[in-house]
Parts: C-alpha cells; structure tokens; sequence
C-alpha cells in the first residue's frame, strides 16, 4: 500500500552537464494530475517525462519542477546578441530618457529586454539533457515511492486498527440483536394495551402486526452486509497493488448500510454503537483518501 503523497529529489550529471527535478505530491481524488515547471527551453521535455510518470503513478496530484546546467562550451552555444540592435536600442533608450527628463544610462538588462536584442539559438545541444532528464526523473522517482510506501505502510496500519475497532462494534450490535427485538414487540404490546384494545398474543392481528414490525426494524441484512464489507476491507489493506479507489467504493457502502441500519433500530444502545461507527468511519474514510 501506498500513499499519495510525498517528495523525491532526482540529480544526473555527466560531461559538465547537469539536471534535477523535484517531485511533490499530495493526495487527489482524480487520476493522475501533473504539473510542470520548466526552462522554456526545454519545454520539449515534457512530454517524454509525462509518460514515464503515467507509467510509474496512477493518483496522486504532482508537482514537478526541473532545472539544469551546462557546461561552458555548450552555455557558449545558446544565445548570442545582436550587437547592432543592441546599439540601437542604446540609443533610442538615451532619447527617451531625454525626452522624459530622466538622467540615466540604459542597462545591459534594459536591453537584453528588447526583443531582437538577444538572439535565441534553436540549433542549442539540448539533446544530451533529455537522457539527464529521464534519469533524474527516475531517481526522484525511487526516492517518491520510498516515501510513500514508508507513509503507506502507517496509513494500513492506521485503518487496520480502525478497521477492528467498527468490528468490535458491529459484534456488539449483532449480540444484542435478539434482545433489541424482542424489546421492540413488548413496546408494541404495550402500546396496543394502553389504547384498551382486548388482544391476545394468539390474535391474528396483533400477531401480523408484531411481524411485519419486527420486519421493519430487522437490522440482520445490514449486519450481515457490514461484515462482509469488513472482511473486504481488511484483505484490500493486504493488497501490495493500489487498492485506493476500491476502499473509497467500500467505505461508501460502509456508510450506507450503518445509516440505515442506525435509520430502522429504535434500541437506544444499538444506534449509540451506530453513531460510533460513524464516527470511526468517518475517520477511515478520511485516511482512505490518502491511499493510492
């Protein structure tokens, strides 16, 4: 089991040339969610480090950031400026200092901000980074899943021990399901009596009316379903796949029956033990949300 969330570090080098690229991720509901954070350059990268992600990740929202160096020859290969715009834009910012009555000489970084000025080199050696890139993405990679299999493995213990908490519940509710019945047709005797109608336990009536009561108030169907779920639960915490959405489906299902079976008892100490349960689901279905 793992969780989604986590961080991984990921640095390649070789020949002078350098890439590293950070991953952080937090839990999402959705499928995978990437988002990227690159040199434009090298934005071209992208596409090759998506897929080798999908491939390795299936949930979990991701932060990715990438950065890199080059060694001088090839940094010498990058950008060049075009000294004659370079002049010219020099002196157009002289005039317009001027003309404003400011006094002040245009910056290198004034100019180089003039489009035409510094001249981008399409033909730049980039190539040998993308095989950097998908190394250090690997790396990172590897350092995320440690990370989360490690918080993983806190998560399934986490929910294990919650898990036999509603277990322990839901065997109490079952243990006192006769009882709760049987308390439930006295109620209703009472009742008949305190109108004054003259019925016997023989009466017709009155017994289709007891069995059709105790019918309505028959919790077994949740009970038994609650345990099968239960069980799912717990061999879905063994799973070494990615048993996230399957817990979430459960949890949901878990949810339902304990609503109605807390909806059709009128035992006060079984929907006391059916609030509790609620309350221990919710907290499940909280760190289910973390699970991948």
């Amino acid at each position: 089991m793992r969780s989604m969330t986590g961080y991984g570090r990921g640095l390649a080098e070789s020949s002078g040339n350098s890439v590293s690229i950070e991953l952080s991720a937090v839990n999402s509901r959705r499928q995978l969610e990437m988002r990227f954070t690159l040199p434009r350059e090298l934005g071209k990268l992208e596409p090759r480090l998506r897929l080798l992600l999908q491939e390795r990740l299936s949930r979990g929202s991701l932060n990715v950031t990438l950065g890199y160096r080059l060694n001088p020859e090839q940094s010498s290969l990058l950008a060049s400026i075009d000294l004659a715009a370079a002049k010219a834009a020099a002196e157009l910012l002289r005039q317009a200092a001027k003309v404003s009555g400011l006094r002040c000489e245009p910056s290198i970084a004034d100019l180089l901000e003039i489009p035409g000025v510094l001249l981008s080199n399409d033909s730049a050696p980039y190539e040998p980074l993308q095989e950097l890139a998908e190394k250090a993405l690997l790396d990172a990679v590897a350092e995320l899943d440690i990370m989360r299999l490690k918080e993983g493995e806190s998560l399934r213990l986490d929910l294990q021990e919650r898990g036999k908490n509603l277990q322990r519940l839901l065997e109490q509710i079952r243990a006192r399901e006769d009882e709760a019945l049987q308390q439930q047709k006295l109620r209703l005797q009472e009742r008949i009596a305190k109108l004054g109608l003259e019925l016997s336990l023989e009466d017709e009536r009155l017994a289709k009316e007891i069995v059709f009561y105790a019918e309505r108030a028959d919790i077994n169907e949740e009970v038994v379903r609650l345990h099968s779920h239960l069980t799912q639960f717990f061999e879905l915490l063994e799973n070494a796949g990615e048993p996230g959405r399957s817990l979430d489906f459960l949890g949901q299902e878990m949810n339902r029956e304990i609503n109605t079976l807390s909806a059709k008892t009128a035992d006060l100490n079984i929907a006391g033990m059916a609030l509790q349960m609620k309350g221990e689901l919710g907290r499940i279905r909280e760190q289910i949300m973390n699970v991948e």
